[in-house]
């Protein structure tokens, strides 16, 4: 019996490792925090510390503070990419480099990332419910579309293991009272990196404190046993997340991290969209599981199982208040989603009054679901958004590379480039940060601004300026920048020529129809790049 339920355990396991990991360069589209976040790790890599001065230039620069997110997410990144050794892996030979590797490997990391994540997701269904419940909630978080979220490098997708360890950790309590200390005290240190890897974790703190103390069983909330085990739970919750603060004050910018914390909290209503546009936008991507899930959600309450509730209302509570939402910022609630629905179609016999052994219905149910998500997962991510990505990155790489600064004639646009001749002391290199990780941490390009708001001296004489999506967007909608960084943009816009433009591949799907409607969340910010030099 117990074989039996690790063979089901493999099935979404395996279903995921192919939705998470398949053409991760070419589905979705590279976002600006991916690189962001890529070229923290990698500075931290290269033991520069975990203070990277150039995340000043990575907001509007109405903040001019380097602290924005704490520093786990980088550090985490860091450490796997010395595991794995990258970006030394993705040369292949002692001469050559693949542009296409060079992004993919931090896509594969984190769909390694969310095969974790849908076991854990199995083994909270089964600890809080059932193996059917847990199979059921595994197999929609591996298959439906918006999982595809998952996919980016970004910050969410790293604390989101540490979340859903402290969960299950804090299930385990029930059935193992005997180490209830040990157990609150590691589900407080998982959630406490959960939130030292993003501040919006502290949100779970209640579902947290609610699981702890089920799991005591204790006739008051206020016992003494009760007020130690959550004791233990909030110590390393609060001390954790304090390393961020203590690392500011002890480095003498308490002020720069006070700015920038209450910068990220309070003034970025105008810079992206509502917790309504992203609600909306997914509904466009997955209107099965954003429905049917929360009227799991529902259900559950009404069943007086408070935990869906407790998961979901306070995270989205915070994401309206900040006032600045962003499609990867609902990863975070996927997990219970999942749960929730697989919980609602397992229980449909009983609502529905028929015997508890007959899961004929909900087996059906179950089925058809998974079929949908698959099929609409797999039509998304064969859909091929970095094209002009990959072939902006090689162009720029190969003009890094060349001996004198100029573009070399029979490489432009290739993706595996020549290392050998590589030369960084005639060129400056100006891109969103996108690109500007591959050319200073792979190619070791000095002289390369890591965000077009990047202030520092332009010491060359050729430059290559990036005009995309990011471009456009701080020249055209400038009034939070700086004003002399953006006449100089405009200045070196003046002064450059074309040498070349990558437009989009025509596309063969309509936006009208699904699972195309929600597509650009995936196809975000991506526009026409027009290489400038001079």
């Amino acid at each position: 019996m117990a074989f039996n339920k690790r063979l089901l355990i493999l099935i979404p396991l395996i279903l995921s490792t192919f939705t998470h990991l398949w053409n991760a360069a070419v589905f979705p589209s590279f976002h600006i925090d991916e690189g962001v976040y890529i070229r923290r790790a990698l500075y931290t890599l290269s033991g520069l510390g975990i203070l990277d001065p150039a995340s000043r230039f990575d907001h509007p620069q109405d903040s001019t503070s380097s602290y924005d997110h704490p520093f786990f997410g980088q550090i985490l990144l860091a450490s796997i990419f010395k595991i794995i050794n990258f970006p030394n892996i993705v040369k292949t030979g002692s001469e050559s480099l693949s542009m296409e590797t060079a992004f993919a490997v931090p896509r594969l990391i984190m769909g390694a990332i969310s095969v974790i994540d849908t076991f854990l997701v199995y083994k909270i269904a089964e600890r809080r419910f059932n193996p059917t419940v847990a199979l059921f909630s595994s197999l929609l978080f591996a298959v439906m579309p918006s999982t595809w979220f998952t996919r980016r490098v970004v910050l969410d997708s790293l604390m989101l293991p540490f979340i859903l360890t402290s969960i299950l950790l804090a299930l385990q309590i029930r059935s193992h009272t005997k180490y209830a200390s040990t157990l609150s005290l590691l589900s407080g240190i998982s959630l406490g990196l959960g939130i030292f890897t993003k501040i919006p974790s502290f949100t779970m703190i209640p579902l947290m404190v609610y699981l702890i103390s089920q799991g005591l069983d204790s006739s008051s909330f206020f016992s003494k046993i009760q007020l130690k085990k959550i004791g233990l739970f909030i110590l390393p919750v609060i001390m954790i997340p304090l390393i961020w603060p203590a690392y500011a004050f002890l480095s003498g910018d308490a002020n720069q991290w006070l700015e920038g914390v209450f910068w990220q909290a309070t003034q970025r209503e105008s810079e992206g969209k509502t917790l309504f546009d992203v609600i909306m936008s997914f509904f466009k991507t997955d209107p099965v599981l954003l429905i049917l899930g929360t009227i799991g959600i529902a259900y559950l309450t009404f069943r007086r199982e408070f935990i869906g509730v407790i998961w979901i209302v306070p995270y989205l509570v915070l994401l309206y208040l900040v006032g600045w939402v962003n499609h990867f910022h609902l990863i975070l609630v996927l997990p219970i989603w999942c749960i929730s629905l697989g919980k609602l179609i397992y229980d449909l016999a009983l609502i529905a009054r028929i015997k508890r052994k007959d899961t004929i219905i909900s087996s059906g149910i179950i089925l058809a679901i998974v079929m949908f998500g698959i099929t609409s997962t797999i039509v998304l991510i064969s859909t091929d958004l970095t094209y002009i990505q990959l072939k902006t990155a090689s162009y720029i790489a190969n003009a890094v590379i060349s001996d004198d600064g100029r573009l070399p004639g029979a490489k432009q646009g290739g993706s595996l480039l020549n290392i050998s001749n590589h030369s960084d002391e005639q060129l400056t290199v100006i891109t969103s940060p996108i690109y500007s990780w591959v050319y200073k941490y792979v190619l070791d390009h000095e002289n390369t601004f890591s965000h077009l708001r990047d202030t520092r001296p332009i010491i060359t004489e050729n430059v290559i300026l990036l005009v995309d999506s990011t471009y456009n967007r701080l020249v055209f909608r400038s009034e939070a920048e700086n004003q002399t960084q953006m006449t100089r943009l405009n200045d070196i816009y003046n002064d450059t020529e074309v040498s070349a433009l990558f437009g989009k591949l025509p596309a063969n799907y309509s936006k009208k129809n699904y699972p195309f409607t929600g597509i650009d969340s995936a196809d975000s910010g991506l526009t026409p790049s027009e290489i400038r030099r001079k």
